[in-house]
């Protein structure tokens, strides 16, 4: 004669069956989670060789040089005077606000910036270093509500 199972222990088998499963299932995705991280690692010998080059030629670190630029003097004027900002590598050299601007430039571009203006405004090179190429001596540049560059070189 067969014995007939309480209630309480067919739940208690149902917990131990389903205790086995979430085991088996952990385990499985451990050794999933094991098997990823492994795809993701570099090969050892890269690792090896990328140290062993480092050890044979190590990277020079060299103090950084100062690098001098050489600045000449240069005049502009403008006819009529006007709030014209002078730049040169983002930095305000000067205006000509009162129309002519002695102003110490490098080897570049230098921006006259005239956005905003209605009017024609006439920018003169008035005076400049004798080693400068450009801008020649008595260059005119016409300015109205725009920027425009001017190459500064020895």
């Amino acid at each position: 004669m067969r014995r007939r199972e309480s209630l309480l222990e067919w739940m208690w088998n149902a917990v131990q069956r389903a205790e086995g499963k979430i085991i088996r299932v952990m385990v499985l995705a451990s050794v999933i989670l094991v098997v990823m991280q492994l795809g993701s690692l570099k090969d050892p010998v890269d690792f090896y060789k990328a140290i062993a080059a480092k050890v044979e030629a190590p990277p020079l670190e060299l103090p950084a040089l100062a690098v001098t630029h050489q600045t000449w003097q240069l005049t502009l004027k403008a006819t009529p005077a006007a709030p014209i900002r002078v730049l040169q590598n983002g930095k305000v050299l000067g205006t000509l606000t009162n129309g002519e601007q002695q102003m110490t430039v490098e080897s570049g571009q230098i921006q006259l910036d005239g956005r905003g203006l209605s009017q024609i405004i006439q920018v003169q090179v008035v005076n400049k270093d004798t080693q400068l190429a450009e801008p020649r001596k008595n260059q005119i540049v016409v300015i109205q509500g725009n920027s425009l560059n001017l190459t500064v070189r020895p």
